[in-house]
């Protein structure tokens, strides 16, 4: 495992050396901006990392164990002759920063003069939507003066943007310097240019004596300007780090899904918690709930809004977390993201990033909310006017993709992103037809009995369609080709993101049907010039979700990825990934595919108390949301 993730709401802190436990750098939302904003450290000094000093000499040269507690929380360790030490990097739920905490026990037996704290460096600032840039502007640090003081810095256009501020639960010797200079000139206040490095830190010069404990506590707090960073810390240093730490590590435990196989069992864990904190956030400008395919610019999907992405592939697995979430992520869907829906890409306030219609991505919201629905039994969604709009407009887009002729639907945009040889693409129709009895079911929910009769009729006429116009010859016999132009050309082929395995998982036939299984023997066959040489995560879930488990759990269990990430793939030798790292959809779409696979129950703690029983009225109260977060003292 070469790095490790944390992060909450607020927070990502994406790279943490695993043999440091140094935190490289850490980001946040922005909606004004579109962006994921990360701050960054240098090439040889991290954002912020541990420091200890014993008799003079750093133990810290060596590398640390490292481990994940409740598959979120990074721990490392260090035991040497004279000295125990833990360190614990977290965020807490609904707070705006994150905490670094430090035991030191002294295993010799004669006291020993320890210097610790917490040092680091900024230098560089990104802002990524899609693709990462620098970001300008000017650096102003200084000591905060209030009780327990600590360097606080923050970051100004013409006006603050926002900021960052340290506090430790104790006063320290605290200091900031420019970076670039020999020399720090000593009155502890410093401004720089985007780029150039602000140094800073937190220590402590103490005696430990035998068999002695001390704890080192940081407060990070991030704000949209100084005071606000600095009161970010002190309320999470008035809550205490252990009461967060205890709140955080009893939430994440109480939406842990269990399945026998440890290995699995991991895998799943640490890719869901990415997922739920990694593909959405609450902005740090507006506090409202964006949705992303990604918080770390390791990704090329950074602060970029999908469809696909996030109702196929991350709300499932969130829904295995919190029901209350994925209520929120299906209206932010309905309302944000509506104007543009089915477009390729756009940035997270709704506004196109990528302009032209997927087929694949317009279908998605719908089958979300059935999905939803399905899992959930909360009907007041239904009579929400927000979605109800959502619905309608997505049903009058569909509409006018639609070949009057053979009732197929088309599109510009392949599931992968790429331009689609012709018009009309197998798996995007087969969505479509899923989202027409998605909506019968939906309607039949409300009684609107006219429209059920309607989306039967069409989702009859689709069916037929495909079946008629998608069977063409193949190798191995009668198979469904990729997409037609209904002019008697068509294309072979299969995309991981919308793979015409997936057949049988949206209900479209069953798995023994020939023309699925010819289907399938061409795509993992020599005649398919695309398939892949290196092992595709996405299609590893694709097997999944199609009951051809076996062999994927089997990869899946011996697979090391990007610190237990899902990727885009890997290499098959050595079971690393090579491409699409970062990926929170990603690591949602495996989340889910497991746990389907593997049949394992919904963590108890997903699910949200009704305010009252379903009866005979047709409107119904929404579920209460748990606001355990908000309490005044944790």
């Amino acid at each position: 495992m070469r790095g490790l993730s944390t992060g909450n709401e607020y927070i990502s802190i994406s790279d943490i050396s695993s043999a440091t436990g140094g935190i490289q750098s850490a980001g946040f939302m922005h909606k004004g901006l579109r962006a994921c904003v990360e701050m960054n450290g240098s090439a040889s000094s991290p954002l912020l990392s541990p420091f200890v000093e014993v008799d003079g000499a750093d133990v810290l040269t060596q590398n640390v164990e490292n481990k994940l507690t409740s598959y979120w929380i990074p721990e490392f360790s260090l035991r040497t002759s004279k000295l125990a030490l833990t360190a614990t990097i977290f965020a807490p739920l609904d707070r705006r920063g994150f905490i670094c905490c430090m035991t030191l026990e002294n295993l010799s037996g004669s006291p020993q003069k320890v210097r610790a704290g917490w040092r680091g460096c900024w230098e560089s600032t990104c802002i990524a939507s899609g693709k990462s840039r620098p970001m300008t502007g000017v650096k102003h640090a200084t000591v905060n003066s209030a009780d327990a003081c600590g360097p606080v810095i923050e970051f100004r256009g013409n006006t603050p943007l926002f900021a960052i501020a340290f506090l430790a639960d104790e006063k320290m010797s605290a200091r900031v310097w420019d970076g670039s200079a020999d020399n720090d000139n000593g009155d502890n206040k410093v401004g720089v240019i985007a780029g150039s490095p602000i140094c800073y830190e937190l220590l402590d010069d103490f005696i430990l004596k035998p068999s002695e404990k001390r704890i080192i506590a940081l407060y990070t707090g991030i704000g949209l300007e100084e005071n606000s960073a600095v009161a970010s810390a002190m309320e999470m240093r008035l809550q205490g780090w252990d009461r967060l730490h205890a709140a955080l590590a009893s939430w994440l435990d109480r939406h842990v899904i269990e399945c026998e196989n440890e290995s699995l069992k991991r895998l799943m864990n640490v890719n869901s918690f990415y997922n739920f904190f990694f593909a959405q956030a609450t902005t740090l400008d507006s506090e409202q709930l964006v949705l992303t395919s990604a918080r770390s610019p390791q990704s090329n999907q950074c602060a970029v809004y999908n469809d696909r992405y996030a109702m196929r592939w991350s709300l499932p697995a969130v829904l295995q977390i919190s029901w209350a979430q994925a209520r929120k992520m299906l209206i932010y869907a309905f309302t944000t993201q509506l104007n543009n829906v089915g477009s390729r890409s756009r940035f997270i306030d709704g506004i196109s990033l990528e302009p032209g219609l997927a087929l694949d991505q317009l279908c998605a919201p719908v089958r979300a909310l059935q999905m939803y629905l399905q899992i959930t039994g909360d009907m007041s969604i239904l009579f929400d006017r927000r979605v109800q709009t959502g619905v309608n407009t997505i049903k009058d887009i569909l509409m006018v993709q639609r070949n009057p002729n053979t009732m197929l639907f088309e599109t510009l945009w392949s599931p992968s992103g790429e331009l689609s040889k012709y018009p009309y693409a197998c798996l995007p129709n087969v969505l479509a037809w899923r989202i027409l009895i998605d909506l019968g079911l939906l309607y039949d929910r409300i009684r609107d009995m006219d429209r059920v009769d309607e989306a039967i009729a069409l989702s009859n006429r689709l069916r037929a369609a495909i079946q008629k116009h998608f069977v063409v010859a193949g190798p191995n016999g009668d198979m469904f080709a990729r997409s037609i132009d209904l002019k008697g050309n068509f294309e072979l082929g299969d995309d991981p993101e919308g793979s015409l395995k997936l057949l049988t998982y949206f209900g479209f036939c069953a798995p023994n049907d020939g023309v699925y299984k010819n289907t399938v023997t061409w795509i993992e066959s020599e005649h398919n010039p695309d398939r892949p040489a290196n092992l595709s995560v996405t299609d590893l879930v694709n097997d999944l979700l199609s009951a051809r488990n076996a062999e994927a759990l089997e990869l899946l269990a011996k697979m090391q990825s990007d610190g237990g990430i899902a990727c885009g793939s890997i290499q098959p030798s050595n079971e690393e990934e090579i491409t699409s790292k970062a990926n929170a959809a990603c690591a949602g779409f495996l989340a889910f595919g497991l746990r389907y696979a593997l049949n394992a129950e919904l963590p108890k703690a997903s699910a949200v108390k009704k305010q009252r029983q379903p009866s005979g009225t047709l409107y119904q109260p929404p579920p209460e949301m748990n606001q355990q977060s908000k309490k005044a003292r944790m």
